[in-house]
């Protein structure tokens, strides 16, 4: 009986292919915690592909018997019955103490994905609403100039040539008309007392009546005839495009009391986060604080390999956060998102909270607090913390999620506090800073 091919091999493949990379996409989200809080991801180039290593896929395959497989059970020709287990072995290494064995280990491959189709598996994985840009406030922005019709009036420069031509052409031959309807006379006659006149019709009317005029022309040719109110200008007004905006304050205390590993899991974070708003806005400026007694404005490479000791004032962070947005940022054209990175401790928490209510005073969209303590010290228990002033200043609710203790403001109080002990919380973390509701304000 011959055998039939319903599929032909091109299309066998491209289904592999998508069946591979369905099981490529299950094993990354299985281990997004572990692949977002990468150090390898930060280091690259942006907007780059990122490398992962996954384990190796083993696509069933049919071989011919050998001369080693002598007890081997398959199907076809030879030994076998309906529910016999087909190449079963035992796994070397099982039993008492680690064992040498010959069997191959486990292979393992390295997939490479675009940044975009990460941060699309995270939204995927975290259950995050599709993003939405006409949810942002959109800013017009201006580009120039457009001519957007034709007026009665204007200024010289803007005479439109064509349109006043054409209101003079309508006039020449209405006055005609009105000539030939007051006088009786032939078309040509009418039209060359108008020409003679210089398009006056008094004056072409008192020709016509004269007995001694006579036509200078053979043809009628029109001409435009341009009063004031034939005039016609060209109307403009500015060039504008809405455009989705936005400027993240990214602010790191370095204090002496922030080691190297909490200003890792700040800098994990603060990636996450431009990368998220580089998403849905156009244009994204980013802005680096580092502050311990002292705030200064610094660039990226200095904000995140900055050593620095001292103590802790996080309210100069904050003030030259408010001046930035005044004074380069203002909230009616920018959308404003400041994140503070820090273990909890300052000097006079008070003052911090204090700056922190005048940019809300300001129109921030968000201000975003995490308090990193990869120790586990129990950060919300303590009454000097940042945590701690803040949810005594703002209204606020407790809430928890998968472990990520965390405080929320409630009505219009656009703030979120998290406390981050370990990197499972960031994950978490990201996908309460990346709340719809957090970001959007329409």
């Amino acid at each position: 009986m011959p055998i039939r091919i319903v599929e032909s091999v091109e299309e066998r493949g491209q289904k592999d292919a998508r069946r591979h990379r369905e099981k490529q996409r299950e094993a990354i989200k299985k281990h997004l915690p572990e692949i977002i809080s990468e150090q390898s991801i930060i280091t690259g180039n942006r907007g780059k592909k990122i490398k992962i290593v996954i384990r190796s896929l083993d696509i069933p395959h049919f071989r011919r018997k050998t001369k080693d497989d002598q007890d081997a059970i398959g199907i076809g020709q030879g030994k076998g019955a309906p529910g016999d287990v087909i190449g079963s072995r035992k796994i070397p290494g099982q039993g008492k103490g680690p064992q040498a064995g010959k069997e191959a280990g486990s292979e393992y491959i390295e997939t490479e994905v675009d940044l975009e189709e990460l941060i699309d598996l995270m939204f995927e994985d975290a259950g995050l609403p599709k993003l939405d840009p006409k949810s942002v406030r959109e800013i017009m922005v201006r580009l120039g100039f457009k001519i957007s019709g034709r007026s009665k009036a204007g200024p010289w420069p803007l005479i439109a040539p064509g349109p006043t031509a054409k209101e003079g052409y309508k006039r020449f031959w209405n006055f005609l008309a009105a000539l030939e309807k007051e006088t009786k006379l032939d078309q040509l006659i009418c039209f060359s007392a108008l020409k003679q006149a210089n398009g006056l019709i008094k004056d072409a009317l008192d020709l016509l009546k004269d007995p001694n005029f006579k036509p200078q022309f053979d043809k009628v040719v029109p001409f435009p005839i341009i009063y004031h109110e034939d005039l016609r200008f060209l109307k403009i007004k500015d060039k504008e495009r809405p455009e989705s905006r936005a400027v993240v304050i990214a602010m790191m205390d370095v204090s002496g009391s922030m080691d190297e590993e909490k200003k890792y899991f700040a800098r994990l974070m603060l990636f996450w986060l431009v990368e998220f708003l580089r998403r849905i806005y156009l244009r994204v400026e980013i802005r680096f604080i580092v502050h311990h007694a002292e705030a200064s404005l610094v660039d990226e490479h200095t904000f995140f390999h900055t050593q620095e000791s001292g103590g802790t004032v996080s309210s100069t962070a904050y003030q030259l956060a408010r001046e930035l947005v005044e004074q380069e940022y203002p909230t009616s054209s920018w959308n404003a998102y400041l994140f503070h990175f820090s273990d909890g401790e300052d000097f006079n928490p008070q003052d911090a909270v204090a700056e922190i209510i005048k940019c809300f005073q300001r129109g921030i969209n968000m201000f975003g607090y995490g308090q990193i303590n990869p120790e586990g010290q129990e950060l919300f228990s303590s009454k000097n913390t940042l945590m701690q002033a803040f949810a005594r200043a703002f209204p606020v609710e407790n809430v928890e999620r998968g472990g990520l203790r965390m405080i929320v403001g409630r009505g219009n109080v656009p703030f979120l506090g998290v406390q981050i002990t370990k990197k499972k919380h960031l994950l978490p973390a990201l996908e309460q800073f990346l709340i719809k509701e957090r970001w959007s304000n329409g």
